[in-house]
């Protein structure tokens, strides 16, 4: 009886699990049928949107059917292979959504590809100005020359300084504040001995000092005009119209000289004299009219570190044009102080400077070394402060592309 109590009390307690077995498998059932439903009734809707996005504006496309398959069906289905299927479009393609592809877009216009902008080279600039001390004026600087054919030449310096810097004389007013200025140059200097020393010993060192390259004892007057403050310029032969009647000298520049012997003619006269600050012509109203013949001997000018002043006796000269081509620092005289030789003449004339000074601010002169002339240059020249003129050296006045 106790057996049977036994087995009766295991068949109640067992019985009861399995019928709870039963019944959670026969809800999981059930429970796994509605949702799988309400997945379909719900995915319904979305598939309907999707499908209606590709046919927008066309007649409504057949109803999708939807196979559900069972986790052993799904792994079983073949893998979709990605590489054959998938098309990745190009930046020159759009999706056309109608017709399920891509299409390839063409530019409307003609595409030019940019260029890049040259940049523009700056003229080169002069390195800022250096002047040489009063005490070693007399002296050349060695870097500023150099050993030519005919002997020594002048140069630019390895790091840009010019002649035309270096031994300039600082004007008294730097700039133009309201002055009247009037440069004076007098050339001429080195072929009389009794003039050379009377312009160097009479006129202010502002007054401007040009040699002829054919004078004797140039480097001693040279130094004698240096130690007294004075700028110098330096005389160049060149070819009048009515050459050879009226011949400037030796080693004269002409118009119809090959550019070898242009040069060589130039460097020999620029080595009759150092501590200059540029050239200026002598005579010249043959070539100084010709851009061709007068180009080269400018460039020549301007490598060497040197400034050109005009000294107006040429009429319709090319100068100006040419000195901008050829990056030349550049001065014309406006009036010529002594073209007629009277004291009365002279005077008019410097008159006619201070006139044209206090209207326009500025004037510039060129003299030769006649007795009268350094005589009455150096009284106008004591008296120009009192009449409010400043007399200038012609460095402070150039036209300097390079600047």
């Amino acid at each position: 009886m106790e057996h049977d109590s036994g087995m009766k009390s295991e068949n109640e307690f067992t019985k009861p699990l399995k019928r709870i077995d039963e019944r959670q498998q026969s809800t999981r059932g059930k429970g796994a049928l509605v949702a799988l439903a309400l997945c379909t009734v719900c995915a319904l809707p979305v598939f309907h949107f999707y499908g209606g996005l590709s046919g927008y504006g066309d007649q409504p496309e057949p109803p999708v059917e939807i196979v559900l398959q069972t986790p052993d069906e799904a792994d079983a289905a073949p893998a979709i292979d990605l590489e054959t299927t998938a098309t990745v479009p190009s930046r020159n393609h759009v999706i056309d959504l109608s017709k399920g592809d891509f299409q390839e877009v063409k530019p409307s216009e003609t595409l030019v590809p940019l260029k890049p902008t040259p940049t523009l080279k700056p003229l080169p600039k002069a390195a800022p100005i250096k002047r040489q001390e009063l005490a070693l004026a007399h002296l050349p600087d060695p870097q500023l020359i150099e050993r030519g054919a005919s002997g020594v030449i002048p140069k630019v310096s390895p790091d840009g300084i010019r002649a035309m810097d270096l031994y300039s004389r600082q004007p008294d007013t730097e700039g133009n504040f309201g002055v009247a200025r009037v440069v004076i140059v007098v050339g001429g200097l080195g072929i009389s001995q009794t003039s050379t020393k009377l312009a160097i010993d009479s006129l202010p060192p502002n007054v401007t000092l040009a040699f002829a390259p054919y004078g004797n004892s140039l480097n001693r007057w040279m130094q004698t005009a240096r130690k007294a403050g004075h700028e110098l310029l330096l005389q160049l032969p060149m070819e009048p119209i009515d050459y050879p009647q009226n011949n400037p000298g030796p080693h004269t520049l002409r118009t119809e000289a090959d550019l070898e012997e242009n040069l060589a003619n130039l460097h020999w006269a620029m080595s009759r004299l150092t501590n200059y600050v540029g050239v200026t012509n002598y005579l010249g109203n043959k070539i100084l009219q010709q851009p061709a013949g007068l180009s080269p001997i400018f460039a020549e000018i301007s490598k060497r570190g040197l400034m050109f002043f005009e000294d107006g006796t040429v009429q319709n000269s090319m100068g100006p044009g040419v000195a901008v081509k050829e990056l030349v620092p550049y001065a014309r005289a406006e009036i010529l102080i002594d073209n007629v030789r009277s004291r009365s003449a002279i005077a008019s004339k410097l008159n006619e400077l201070a006139a044209q000074a206090k209207r326009t601010g500025l004037a510039i002169g060129m003299a030769n070394a006649f007795p009268d002339s350094i005589a009455m240059i150096s009284e106008f020249a004591r008296r120009s402060k009192q009449n409010g003129i400043e007399i200038t050296p012609v460095t402070a006045v150039v036209k300097d592309p390079n600047k």
